[in-house]
């Protein structure tokens, strides 16, 4: 027998009879049907489903069980089915990179459904690398934008006007990344963009328009963005980034906000790992317990920093070990110039360098630390 509609009720919160539409997922409307609420609830009572037949001009109704009431799904079913196994296998996380399951759940989603979403969160945190890691797993073409670095917003977005032996106008990379369906288009520190880049991509990004007017072009014509195409942009937000722009309301509107998570020490001990199976580990506990510390002060509410070492800091200075620099060359390096002199013996760098001084020691890099220079870290308090 084929059904019109299988509903099945529930009580919600306040205890009113509802339905859904099992065929359709969408909720189905009683309100004004006291014949169906009624229907409906003896269903719930005998925890039955509600099926709906055409019986000549009317409808027929039948209480059904709701465990195999469907016998023999129809081909659209079954096409559903297999897609959304087909999606899952892609929700599965890259081994070399670390994001919560939810988040990488959540990022896998907006792509396949051609969503806009926005990662933010302070710089190294892995904001950018992970959309590339995500077009990799879903074998996805993905085309990349940095509107930080962007000067001429107009023919970086819409193209540039040539004449020679008449008027030619040659369309911009970006112009052809709308143009490729089921793509990803990565706009990157979009929050230190040029405001005009900003009023150039509100009906682009704009669920209900998905436009772009070519108005370098003659007679200005409009192209559409191609279907799947995701945006997904990175912006460092805080006060350390000063060539950031506060962004506007009606732009982070077209946008899902996904905060990107700091690593805590243990997360960062295991990316770099993972990344370097050479590195030394206690060399990888040292790089991580400086990070940590560091991290702790900048928490507290009078902090002497200004700043933490980002993520990205903190591989390349593996990396570095694996090249051979210690870690006193490494900090001198890498991490000391990111905190000022200002301020002579209170100075945020004399503060790193007294922290990092307690993690050298005389030696070859194997016997960096004892089990003793590690309890005593342990309870060391810069």
């Amino acid at each position: 027998m084929e059904y019109k509609q299988v509903l099945r009720g529930y009580y919600d919160t306040e205890k009113r009879v509802k339905a859904i539409d099992l065929l359709t997922d969408q909720p189905y409307f009683i309100e004004d049907r006291p014949d169906m609420k009624q229907r409906i609830e003896r269903a719930i009572n005998f925890k039955q489903l509600l099926a709906v037949y055409q019986r000549g001009t009317r409808n027929g109704f039948k209480y059904i069980e709701q465990e195999g009431w469907r016998t023999e799904p129809e081909e659209s079913v079954l096409n559903a089915l297999k897609n959304d196994m087909e999606k899952q296998k892609t929700i599965n996380k890259p081994d070399d990179f670390i994001i919560s399951d939810l988040k990488w759940k959540y990022l896998v989603r907006c792509i396949n459904r051609g969503k806009n979403l926005m990662f933010v969160g302070p710089a190294g945190t892995g904001k950018t690398q992970v959309v590339f890691k995500a077009a990799e797993m879903l074998d996805r073409k993905i085309f990349y934008f940095n509107l930080g670095s962007t000067q001429d917003v107009r023919s970086a977005i819409i193209g540039n006007t040539y004449f020679k032996d008449g008027t030619y106008f040659e369309e911009s990379a970006f112009v052809t990344a709308l143009k490729t369906p089921n793509t990803i288009i990565l706009l990157d520190e979009i929050s230190r963009a040029n405001p005009e880049a900003w009023n150039i991509l509100m009906p682009v990004l704009d669920a209900n328009i998905r436009k772009l007017r070519l108005d370098e072009k003659e007679n200005s014509p409009v192209i559409d963005v191609a279907d799947g195409v995701s945006f997904i942009s990175t912006a460092n937000i805080g006060f350390e980034y000063t060539s950031a722009r506060m962004l506007d309301r009606a732009l982070v509107d077209r946008f899902s906000i996904v905060e990107m998570d700091t690593l805590d020490k243990e997360q960062e001990m295991k990316l770099l790992a993972m990344k370097y199976s050479k590195l030394n580990p206690q060399v990888n506990e040292a790089l991580c317990d400086i990070s940590f510390r560091i991290r702790i002060e900048c928490e507290r509410e009078n902090s002497k920093l200004s700043s933490t070492l980002s993520t990205r800091t903190l591989i390349e200075a593996a990396e570095m070990s694996i090249d051979d620099f210690s870690i006193d060359e490494i900090a001198e390096l890498i991490f000391y110039p990111q905190y000022p002199e200002e301020g002579g013996t209170d100075s945020e760098r004399i503060y790193v360098r007294q922290l990092v001084q307690k993690y050298i020691q005389k030696g070859t890099k194997e016997n960096l630390f004892t089990d003793d220079d590690f309890r005593a870290l342990d309870n060391y308090d810069v």
